[in-house]
């Protein structure tokens, strides 16, 4: 599943707590490393990129997934 939304995102953490899933704690940080890694593994693929238009859509998905990754590192799921 992708989540493109941090809503989206935070609701799907919160649902899975509330059925005991997983601790929301620990959730909330594999989640997290989870987006970092995603955004450095897009970053990563920019520098086997000749062109330009490929390169600058891979920075620009890095972006998306290291600001999902903030926005969940802060959320309050309380």
């Amino acid at each position: 599943m992708r989540l493109h939304d941090p809503q989206d995102a935070v609701a799907l953490l919160r649902e899975l707590a509330a059925s005991s899933e997983l601790a929301a704690d620990g959730g909330l940080d594999e989640v997290v490393d989870s987006a970092v890694l995603t955004g450095l593994l897009a970053l990563q693929e920019t520098r086997t990129t000749s062109d330009p238009s490929p390169a600058g859509e891979l920075c620009l998905s890095t972006v998306r997934h290291l600001a999902l990754a903030v926005i969940l590192a802060s959320a309050d799921l309380d």
